[in-house]
């Protein structure tokens, strides 16, 4: 399994989907428009049902910048 970059979160249960993780952004934005429908492109970002947020490596991952 790669890295575990990003998720989906369901915004009726506040919770991610289990096991649904990405390590590349476009890929799990992908995935929300799919699970968000043909409305997704019509409708205000706050108010879809799945979201594209942060997944549990993110805030360790340093990627390919030097400090």
């Amino acid at each position: 399994m790669g890295l575990r970059l990003f998720q989906i979160i369901d915004t009726v249960t506040k919770k991610p989907i289990e096991n649904l993780y990405f390590s590349d952004k476009q890929k799990a934005k992908a995935k929300r428009r799919e699970l968000n429908g043909a409305n997704e492109a019509n409708t205000p970002s706050h108010l879809l049902r799945y979201i594209v947020s942060p997944g549990p490596d993110h805030r360790n991952y340093k990627g390919d910048r030097h400090e």
